[in-house]
């Protein structure tokens, strides 16, 4: 900074998930003072790890992978050895057999029957020469022109519809950028025979992964925080935010008053727009839909399930989608190398019928389910809990980009109002 002075300022961040704490500990380091306000009893949101009996499960598998050198490196200083690199393998059970996912050649065809393989193969080409005759804007759009739409139909649409709970047209596309790793057939075969290259992070061969699961990252950044005198004050949120000619003031539920010269959102937009007083212009209405997620974790007495990292299950008639076996993660997440744990993933949202089911009834189902696939045996679950988290994931749904421009111009009115995060921004 050439020896510039930095003013002081405080710092208010709504929202104690990865991207709040972190944002809290590099401006901490900054010498910025910074109070963190987490609506939960506990720092983290979807980033903790739930510990029972010895067995570690993360809220859903979540990995760490980028090509920056400069943010690896920042992590590798935050948790020192207990960052390990592990080795991806995931699967997806397509007619009745596991292939690798994301998408590779040859699997791509050979995990189908010749005639829907050459009915596959002629609707790529056919979607790769035709002329564009109307703009991407769905999910389906994105992938039928790259892919085909047999390819849509048979691979990506099953698993994308089970997921999300609405149909693939209603998805936008620009969702679909950015978690399709490989945005073509031909640059699918391209990296089949050319993996040096380097991969979308979709398709990255392995990933970096706390030794005790990936709740580590929030709890190190908490403690990296207070050690600061950063403040973090859970089990509060703002009821009202008032904008002043200098920051904000915000009163919280729990009744106490804080002032900040800047406010750093990561909360989802809904919630900071009801915050924020109507006299300071009409909102404009934001609808934000969220995916819900029951988690199933199972204490298992067997050595292993498979040898994957993740598998994934599009078959409507199966209630999971989706299956992360942690101690192939770690193996500090189990306590002892003779058993092993399945986190068994369930998509479904409060409205939808599961959801409403009692844990026993759902333990069963999907313990039933796993033993007709061969698996597990039922007498092997030693231990079972289930957690309910309505707000897993956002759903980026058609319009979304459209009412998140009209929301990012009217609290443009707040220079000192920052968004940050998944949910935030």
């Amino acid at each position: 900074m050439g020896g510039e002075k930095i003013e002081r300022e405080h710092f208010i961040i709504l929202g104690g998930g990865i991207a709040g704490l972190t944002a809290a500990y590099e401006l901490l380091r900054r010498g910025q003072r910074v109070t963190v306000i987490e609506k939960g009893a506990a720092v983290g949101g979807l980033a903790r790890t739930f510990v029972r009996d010895g067995f570690r499960f993360d809220l859903g598998g979540h990995r760490f992978h980028s090509n920056n050198p400069a943010v690896v490196d920042w992590l590798e200083d935050l948790l020192g050895d207990d960052l390990l690199t592990v080795p991806r393998t995931s699967r997806i059970k397509l007619n009745g057999r596991f292939v690798n996912y994301p998408l590779t050649f040859p699997d791509a065809f050979t995990a189908f029957p010749p005639g829907q393989a050459a009915g596959m193969g002629a609707s790529y080409f056919l979607a790769r020469f035709a002329p564009r005759q109307r703009p991407e804007r769905s999910f389906e759009d994105w992938v039928v022109r790259r892919f085909g739409r047999q390819m849509y139909r048979r691979f990506f649409q099953p698993y994308t519809e089970k997921v999300w709970g609405i149909s693939g047209s209603q998805l936008s596309a620009e969702w679909a950028a950015q978690r399709i790793g490989l945005p073509s057939m031909w640059q699918t075969i391209r990296h089949a025979l050319r993996p040096d290259d380097m991969p979308p992070a979709t398709a990255v061969t392995q990933f970096y992964y706390p030794r005790y699961g990936f709740g580590m990252i929030p709890q190190a950044l908490a403690r990296q925080i207070l050690a600061r005198d950063g403040r973090i004050l859970t089990q509060a949120a703002p009821r009202r935010i008032t904008p002043t000619a200098d920051g904000f003031r915000l009163l919280l539920d729990n009744g106490d008053s804080l002032y900040s010269d800047e406010l750093i959102a990561t909360i989802p937009l809904p919630a900071l727009l009801d915050a924020l007083p109507p006299e300071n212009g009409r909102a404009p209405a934001f609808s934000l839909n969220y995916r819900g997620l029951i988690c199933l974790f199972l204490a298992l007495d067997r050595p292993q399930v498979t040898p994957d990292n993740w598998t994934y299950f599009p078959d409507p008639a199966l209630i999971f989608g989706r299956t992360h076996e942690p101690k192939n993660w770690s193996p500090h997440m189990v306590p002892d190398n003779n058993c092993t744990s399945l986190c068994v993933e369930i998509f479904a949202s409060p409205h939808e019928p599961v959801w409403q089911w009692p844990e026993e009834r759902i333990a069963a189902k999907a313990i039933e389910q796993l033993s007709n696939l061969g698996w597990i045996r039922p007498r092997e679950v030693c231990g079972q809990w289930l957690l309910r988290l309505p707000h897993a994931y956002p759903i980026y749904d058609l319009g979304y980009q459209t009412r998140l421009r009209e929301v990012h111009a009217y609290l443009s009115q707040w220079p000192r109002l920052h968004l940050l995060g998944r949910t935030g921004s």
